[in-house]
């Protein structure tokens, strides 16, 4: 086994995915594993990287990304489909939602003994124009704040909680709402002015945000959440209960969702509108998701047997 640690150096304050180095080393060479660090120069180098070593389909190897989830994509963007890679991450991003699919504590993923030996569970990812995404596709409000919220990080002391509520009141000044086609297996599950759409494989995002929160990353389906825009006074409401994860359970808001689980998602819209992938931004005007079972081998930290 080939152990490979892919860092992000622009991941975490005060260059935290370097400042990893010393204890990549120490470990490994405690346990006398092969390995690699590759100090990644643009998201493109990751998964180029990642492809060319998953090439050798004579070699198994783990992959580990040192960043947010947008590292962790293009690590699985490098290797999705392929029998002889496994991928792990130490979420030193901004909203490290991917790992909020597991039962497990956040300090288990930055346990380097227990990353190095612990095992992978199968995880699928979706897929859409040659593209994978392992956690969630965002188009609409949820994007649109994902797309705004590096204006607000920006400024000295802000923090990434805060830059992201902040960006969210920036939306919320905006018009809600634009008209988009959602279909769901073929099949019409919305046409008309939407809030927000979410094609997910995981529960959450923009730091905890639960907009699928019946999600399940290995159950060979895509979890497909459209909310329909509300009057501003109903706001409130919307953010407790997609904070909470309990919007499929409140009467109230019923009339607001529209909610599926499927095999393929195509969504049109009738202006670009803003996708984010696991927290990379494209503009799109239509695009159609399908699911990858099983295409991933994902390292859930639990120590040893």
């Amino acid at each position: 086994m080939n152990y490979v640690f892919i860092l992000n150096p622009a991941a975490g304050k005060n260059k935290t995915a370097l400042s990893m180095i010393p204890h990549i080393q120490k470990a490994c060479g405690k346990a006398g594993l092969k390995y690699q660090i590759h100090i990644s120069e643009s998201g493109e180098d990751i998964t180029a990287y990642v492809k060319m070593l998953c090439a050798d389909s004579t070699k198994k190897y783990r992959f580990y990304a040192f960043g947010g989830d947008g590292t962790l994509n293009q690590v699985v963007n490098g290797c999705a489909g392929m029998k002889n890679a496994e991928v792990g991450v130490f979420p030193l991003g901004t909203g490290n939602d991917f790992i909020r699919n597991f039962n497990v504590d956040k300090k288990d993923f930055f346990d380097l003994e227990k990353q190095l030996f612990s095992k992978s569970v199968k995880t699928d990812t979706i897929v859409y124009n040659g593209k994978h995404c392992i956690n969630i596709c965002n188009m609409g409000f949820d994007a649109n704040t994902a797309v705004d919220m590096p204006k607000f990080k920006k400024i000295p002391v802000i923090g990434n909680s805060m830059a992201y509520n902040l960006s969210i009141a920036y939306n919320v000044c905006k018009k809600l709402g634009r008209p988009m086609e959602i279909w769901a297996d073929d099949r019409l599950l919305f046409r008309g002015n939407t809030l927000m759409c979410a094609v997910s494989n995981g529960i959450a995002c923009g730091g905890g945000f639960m907009v699928t929160p019946r999600a399940t990353t290995n159950d060979g389906l895509i979890d497909v959440n459209v909310t329909l825009p509300p009057s501003r006074v109903k706001l409130p409401l919307f953010i407790k209960n997609f904070s909470n994860g309990t919007q499929y359970e409140d009467p109230a808001m019923k009339k607001y969702i529209r909610y599926a689980q499927c095999k393929k998602v195509t969504v049109k819209g009738v202006k670009p509108f803003a996708l984010v992938n696991d927290g990379e931004a494209e503009y799109l005007t239509e695009v159609t998701f399908e699911i990858s079972p099983g295409s991933i081998n994902f390292i859930v930290p639990k120590g040893r047997d």
